[in-house]
């Protein structure tokens, strides 16, 4: 028996196909929400004293969950900061690192690394012993909207 391509073999799920539209979409809501929390944040590369930024702190708090921003990487189009998600009411979230990205001529912002190391991949395989989820990077990016989402005034 010969398959095409767009054929698939009996009793075989279809394979993840990434939206990319709402991928770019969540990342472009997540940098709005960030201007919205904290203005200052998102015009960082316009700052002339760069030595003096690196290392910055912030830090945004709702009653459900604590946000702090780092910046480790500061250059004319983007912006690069480890954020520390702590949430002391939800025992599943107790601390979580990302290392994120500003990109401020598209106003976009993506979460490039999550806890543990390596960049986040758009797709994971399923693959025997993989326990991560084939769409990751898109759960952790919309998990991110919503700490910010919950730290907007109005939202306790």
């Amino acid at each position: 028996m010969n398959y095409s391509l767009a054929e698939k073999k009996p009793n075989q799920k279809a394979a993840y196909k990434p939206d990319l539209n709402e991928l770019l979409s969540q990342c472009e809501l997540n940098y709005w929400l960030l201007a919205r929390l904290m203005p200052n944040l998102v015009t960082l590369n316009d700052q002339s004293e760069k030595a003096e930024l690196l290392q910055s702190q912030w830090q945004v708090a709702s009653s459900a969950v604590q946000l702090k921003f780092q910046i480790t990487d500061l250059a004319k189009y983007t912006t690069t900061m480890t954020l520390t998600i702590d949430s002391p009411r939800l025992k599943i979230t107790r601390e979580m690192q990302l290392i994120i990205r500003l990109y401020h001529d598209v106003k976009m912002m993506e979460v490039m690394e999550g806890s543990g190391p390596g960049a986040l991949k758009a797709v994971y395989e399923k693959i025997n012993g993989n326990t991560k989820p084939v769409d990751e990077k898109r759960q952790i990016n919309r998990f991110l909207g919503e700490s910010l989402r919950a730290c907007l005034p109005g939202n306790d």
